[in-house]
């Protein structure tokens, strides 16, 4: 290449560089960080504990005792702590939600997808798995949440699992 070439382009890449060292306001770069507060996650709670009352309540035809009496959706919830050599994670929820068909097994098979989950965190991610606390309800799990989120701010969800699908 040619000395002329080179000096030009090493002259249009200064040119490029400094314009995007300049930028202005017309930037792309996040303004503003999302943040949550503690009425707007109450707010939340509010609407969607009144929005299961009216679901469940709307139901007709002739699945409708049985869907009453079921109560919809279960919930399975654990709140453990994750240690590993490089992390250390605390009140992280691990949720599983699966349709109530009024089985007393519903439950058990919530409870197990959760322990499926953890065995493969132990073997995979983590070298402790400690379990902290244990609920379970009716209701789904987002909601579960969101009551567990305005009891204990710290707490991370890690995932809801699908119980129905195992």
């Amino acid at each position: 290449m040619r000395p002329l070439i080179r000096i030009a382009f090493a002259i249009i890449f200064l040119c490029f560089t400094a314009l995007n060292l300049f930028a202005g306001t017309g930037s792309v770069k996040p303004v503003r960080a999302v943040t949550i507060q503690f009425d707007q996650i109450m707010e939340l709670n509010t609407m969607l504990s009144t929005s299961l009352t009216v679901l469940t309540n709307k139901k007709s035809g002739p699945d409708s005792v049985e869907s009453a009496e079921s109560g919809g959706r279960i919930c399975s919830c654990q709140i453990l702590d994750l240690e590993s050599s490089n992390y250390n994670h605390q009140h992280v929820v691990l949720l599983a939600e699966k349709t109530n068909n009024g089985n007393s097994s519903d439950y058990y098979i919530a409870r197990n997808r959760i322990q499926k989950e953890k065995k493969h965190l132990r073997t995979m991610f983590y070298d402790k798995v400690k379990l902290v606390s244990e609920t379970e309800g009716t209701g789904s799990c987002k909601s579960m949440y969101f009551r567990l989120k305005t009891a204990d701010s710290l707490l991370q969800l890690y995932e809801i699992l699908n119980a129905d699908i195992y």
